[in-house]
């Protein structure tokens, strides 16, 4: 993505800032972003001198947050609709993509979970199912996902965040979970299955209204070296 000439002058300019008294910047991210933070934070450190303080939770609270007065001066969603209703309220500059992510099933060491092999076998299953709140992105996609596939999952419970539903079945209080590929990614010993009939999220990010260093964190995290460090934590390009 290009960047335009106001944006480089930014990042130049907070570049040339960094020493004892480094700014601090809040960034309130979606869950789905906390495995890939620190690299993200360094990345942004090392280019712009400032200290970054990151903030984790589900994309659909942040609009509420927002208004409430939460102190944010870049905002990453998970999904491109909500970041869509942050953006009517007036609360953020234009957003850019970042990158895109995809649902997977993520299943318990237990007998239960060994028997799923697809995405049919949620609906089947006598095991513990579940998903993240239909408020929240990751349920959203999981929603849409299971409308497609015409099946009817009964969720033993419906988490606020993608984390607190792959926490589920890491303790294995729960045998299967719909989580996104980045997250199973994360615990390389998880078993997890591909979802048919997959749908894409598109994560996206924006910079408070008219917040210079926002606007400069945005424009790295929509950059070639922040794609590379979220191309190597799992997800794809936008």
């Amino acid at each position: 993505m290009r960047r335009s000439l106001g944006t480089l002058a930014a990042v130049a300019s907070l570049a040339a800032c960094g020493g004892a008294d480094r700014p601090t910047v809040d960034v309130l991210a979606a869950s789905s972003y906390t495995d890939v933070a620190e690299s993200l934070e360094a990345l942004i450190e090392r280019e712009l001198g400032v200290d970054v303080r990151f903030s984790f939770g589900s994309s659909g609270s942040f609009l509420e947050q927002l208004r409430q007065g939460a102190p944010a001066s870049v905002v990453i969603t998970a999904d491109a609709a909500t970041m869509e209703r942050i953006e009517s309220a007036g609360l953020v500059d234009p957003s850019s993509a970042i990158a895109t992510n995809r649902l997977v099933i993520v299943t318990a060491d237990t007998a239960a979970g060994r028997m799923i092999e697809a995405l049919t076998d949620l609906a089947s299953t006598d095991g513990i199912v579940v998903l993240c709140a239909s408020s929240a992105p990751c349920g959203a996609a999981s929603d849409e996902l299971l409308r497609r596939a015409g099946l009817d999952v009964s969720p033993a419970s419906r988490e606020p965040n993608v984390r607190a539903t792959l926490t589920k079945v890491l303790l294995g209080e729960a045998d299967a979970a719909l989580v996104y590929r980045t997250d199973a990614l994360a615990h390389g010993g998880l078993r997890s299955i591909p979802a048919d009939g997959e749908v894409v999220v598109t994560g996206r990010a924006a910079a408070a209204e008219g917040d210079a260093r926002g606007a400069a964190i945005v424009a790295l995290l929509a950059g070639p070296d922040a794609a590379e460090i979220l191309r190597d934590a799992g997800f794809e390009a936008p």
